[in-house]
């Protein structure tokens, strides 16, 4: 599915039409990019938690050059999902549908 298939799906369930659906999800979408920006997590009930990690700075080798590099710390993007949604999706049977 991509954005435009989920924005028509969405606005089908919800009766609005379909650029105030862009609007709320595109909305919704900032909202918790700005939250995960300043380093802090957002919940959502049945689908699963949005945080955020450190790397620290790491030496890595770089075959191309044939030397090590320093790789700087950086902030990262962590979902962990909902036990509910885990249980949905989790793949039973013999055969992908």
């Amino acid at each position: 599915m991509n954005y435009s298939e989920l924005i028509n799906r969405l606005s089908d369930r919800t009766g609005n039409s379909s650029e105030k659906t862009k609007d709320i999800l595109g909305d919704a979408i900032d909202v918790l990019t700005r939250q995960l920006m300043d380093g802090k997590g957002v919940s959502i009930p049945n689908l699963g938690t949005f945080g955020t990690r450190i790397n620290p700075e790491k030496k890595v080798y770089n075959p191309h050059y044939d030397a090590y590099i320093m790789v700087p710390r950086k902030r990262v993007v962590e979902f962990t999902p909902a036990s509910g949604l885990k249980d949905d999706v989790k793949f039973i049977g013999g055969e992908d549908e």
